[in-house]
């Protein structure tokens, strides 16, 4: 007789462990799914704008970041958010139909500033879809419109010339020359609709055959600074190019890199083909300097003084803004070393990709990947990651 009330209270139990199990299963599901649009749900050739999180959600995130000094909290006690538009869903053209079709894998990438606007740059996680970029309002927060760019390109590096105003991406197709820059004058961007034009925006594209899946540009001192991720130093990069009479960079084929690099001695190039190589490149003018930079890292945002600001993605764990000045005076060195006062290293929330600053050094904004469907849903309903669905707005002062 005990034995039964025995096996009847372990069975009860196993009941409601299920039962429990199974409930917090549906109401995951229900919670995931309810961050998915529809097509019916969203005008077409435009992007949705509610938020994934609730306001509280992403407070609750960011206060549970610790920082190692009060420099550094009272940056982050600057904060605002400004939601990405599309993460739920929008609309683009399918790249082989060439019609339009709604996309809800959207990855955020990039963010720039015009000092009227923010552009977020994104493409599609099943690469079906042209990449696009969404420009939102810096004064009100609230989304304009959608740029639909002509190829699936990862998008990952974007930044804006105000002395030209004209925006500027990167565009690697894949392709032996696949590697390279679109780009648009402001003109083009003001006047583009894309339910007028049902087509991708017009654009001019720079062959760069040095780099593939750029993370970041930025603009400095007549160069364009390019950053490449990766997680161990012979895989990341920062390359200095010197811009043109028009504000861009040279186009660099395949050809002209490999009969570059050919010049170097034989017995240098099988020793060290990378620092020869660069070695080599720098000395025909084809770039201007070059160093490995950080690991992970992701974005760079340069002040008119040669502050550096540099983000750092690492995993599910919290991201770093590392905040550098330039030793020697002079930026080119790609030297750096901790400012002697205020903030140094900021801690910010998991999977932040590309960082900008305005001209007048006064607003940092940075974009994270983590509200991307592909990222958000990764694990199972036992433990999902932290996700940011919001653009985070810091107040700086480098002057």
């Amino acid at each position: 007789m005990k034995m039964k009330k025995i096996w009847i209270a372990v069975v009860a139990v196993v009941i409601v462990a299920v039962v429990g199990l199974g409930s917090w299963w549906a109401v995951d599901r229900n919670t995931y799914a309810g961050m998915v649009a529809s097509s019916k749900d969203v005008k077409k050739w435009t992007a949705d704008t509610k938020p994934l999180q609730s306001n509280a959600a992403v407070e609750k995130q960011l206060n549970r970041l610790t920082q190692a000094t009060k420099a550094d909290k009272d940056l982050m006690a600057t904060q605002a958010t400004i939601v990405i538009p599309g993460l739920r869903g929008a609309w683009s053209i399918n790249h082989k139909t060439g019609k339009a079709e709604f996309g809800t894998d959207w990855v955020p990438q990039g963010v720039t500033q015009s000092g009227f606007d923010f552009y977020i740059s994104m493409y599609d996680g099943k690469h079906k879809l042209n990449s696009i970029i969404t420009q939102v309002s810096q004064d009100t927060g609230k989304y304009v419109k959608t740029l639909i760019l002509n190829s699936t390109s990862h998008v990952g590096a974007i930044t804006y010339d105000t002395t030209h105003k004209r925006l500027i991406w990167s565009d690697d197709n894949g392709k032996p020359d696949g590697a390279g820059f679109g780009y648009a004058n402001q003109n083009t961007i003001d006047t583009y609709q894309a339910s007028v034009a049902q087509a991708p925006i017009e654009s001019n594209r720079i062959k760069w055959a040095l780099g593939h899946r750029t993370s970041a540009m930025t603009l400095y001192n007549n160069q364009l600074i390019i950053v490449k991720y990766g997680a161990k130093k012979s895989q990341h990069s920062i390359v200095a190019v010197s811009l043109n009479k028009q504000g861009l960079p040279n186009p660099v084929s395949s050809k002209e890199m490999k009969a570059a690099i050919a010049k170097a001695p034989t017995a240098d190039l099988e020793k060290d083909p990378l620092n020869t190589g660069l070695k080599q490149l720098i000395k025909d003018k084809i770039i201007d300097s070059y160093t490995a930079g950080w690991n992970r890292m992701q974005g760079v945002a340069i002040a008119k003084n040669g502050v550096t600001l540099i983000s750092q993605s690492n995993g599910e764990h919290p991201g770093k803004i590392f905040i550098r000045v330039p030793e020697g005076g002079g930026w080119s060195n790609l030297k750096f070393k901790k400012p002697t006062i205020g903030a140094t290293e900021v801690n910010v929330p998991n999977s932040v990709e590309q960082v900008s600053l305005t001209t007048d050094g006064q607003l940092l904004s940075m974009a994270f990947e983590s509200g991307a469907r592909q990222y958000r849903e990764s694990g199972s309903f036992l433990h999902r990651n932290q996700f940011m669905d919001r653009l985070l707005v810091l107040g700086v002062k480098v002057e």
